[in-house]
């Protein structure tokens, strides 16, 4: 099960052979909260088979529903799930993700994925990683305004230890004086060297946020484009942002001593530091549609940013949280627009489309709170010319 990442959009989005299966639900971690996740997996495959039998090649669909009745039965996979799902299928693929804040149920077959919930869940603008550091120790975390995840470090080459990034020669030495902490109980630092010099203190510091950096930037920093908030005690921020060359580092962090504090307070404190950060982006971006518009380089019918879309002129892309719009662009002036009576969640999306046609020509997409949307229609566009 691969983690979410940028990257792993590109591949959903390459799915073009239909049918292509798009699953989406919330979850629930603990018990008795997760007994009615399956529950609510099989009525949406059951949605997903009623929507497949209306393809040419519906006879493709039967192995791609076997395998998600084959996870409705999987007892072990709904007792480690998070806050929400997606799973993605074609008879090559069968991609499941889980996601670490709630989406809507919703059940698409289509000639493409349906991924316009994985665009604010991928949006940097509130999400951010957290890395909680000492002088011997590396926690990773990853969160938004409502929540926050300890990342499981230890299989992706990230020291969460000194002694892991630590010389060869230096090892056994450290070794030996954790053996001596261990049976003496003592508490030895940088006052207390047991002989070695503060400079070579110094030293295996230096050379352990180093190497924490170095895995956190190409393990996450660089795939998720996520920022990074530090915290540390204030004289470890002086170290780590010397040798650090991650430019997803945010300049504000939390100064203190992290480990000390519960996963609650570490979320509110990160939240502190991350919302001016996301206010001042999103305001930004309305702002520029706003000038755009006033410059007549702004749209918000749906038709004509189609048209722009398929023209390459979209660079940015901004659409309404939770809107759908039920239907499917066919081409650069050829949108369908499908029927009321239809059921909502098993059809196609006209803003889904849209932004996948933006990406595909280099654009961006925004997907905004509903409160801040800038026009009525659910989509607004700033042009490159």
């Amino acid at each position: 099960m691969a983690t979410l990442t940028a990257s792993r959009l590109n591949t959903v989005l390459g799915y073009q052979e239909a049918p292509v299966f798009s699953l989406y639900m919330p979850t629930h971690r603990t018990h008795p909260d997760n007994a009615t996740d399956p529950g609510l997996f099989r009525e949406l495959v059951q949605r997903l088979g009623a929507m497949a039998e209306g393809y040419p090649n519906s006879e493709e669909s039967r192995p791609i529903l076997s395998k998600f009745e084959a996870l409705a039965n999987d007892y072990q996979f709904w007792q480690h799930t998070r806050d929400g799902l997606a799973i993605f299928a074609t008879k090559n693929a069968f991609d499941i993700y889980r996601l670490r804040k709630p989406v809507r149920p919703l059940a698409v077959v289509a000639d493409s994925a349906h991924v316009k919930p994985l665009l604010k869940y991928l949006q940097a603008n509130d999400r951010y990683h957290l890395l909680v550091l000492t002088t011997n120790t590396a926690q990773l975390f990853e969160g938004d305004r409502y929540q926050l995840d300890e990342i499981d470090i230890s299989g992706d080459d990230v020291p969460d230890a000194m002694i892991d990034a630590l010389d060869h020669e230096l090892r056994d030495l450290h070794a030996t004086l954790a053996a001596y902490r261990t049976a003496t109980g003592e508490k030895w630092d940088t006052g207390q060297n047991h002989g070695l010099r503060k400079t070579a203190i110094e030293n295996d510091i230096e050379q352990f946020f180093r190497a924490v950096d170095r895995a956190i930037m190409a393990k996450y920093s660089i795939p998720t484009r996520l920022p990074l908030i530090l915290a540390a005690l204030p004289e470890h921020h002086h170290i780590f942002r010397q040798v650090s060359r991650n430019g997803r580092l945010m300049e504000a962090g939390i100064k203190v001593d992290a480990t000390a504090l519960n996963t609650a307070e570490l979320q509110r404190r990160a939240w502190q530091v991350m919302e001016p950060n996301y206010t001042q982006r999103l305001d930004r971006i309305i702002s520029t549609y706003r000038q755009a518009t006033a410059d007549g380089m702004g749209a918000d019918q749906l038709e004509q940013i189609v048209k722009d879309a398929f023209d390459g002129k979209v660079a940015t892309l901004l659409l309404e949280e939770d809107r759908i719009i039920p239907g499917r662009i066919m081409g650069r002036a050829d949108v369908v627009y499908h029927t009321s009576g239809e059921t909502p969640g098993t059809i196609d999306d006209v803003l889904d489309d849209l932004a996948e046609v933006v990406m595909r020509f280099g654009g961006d997409v925004w997907i905004i709170p509903n409160d801040r949307m800038p026009s009525e229609t659910g989509a607004a566009a700033i042009n490159r010319f």
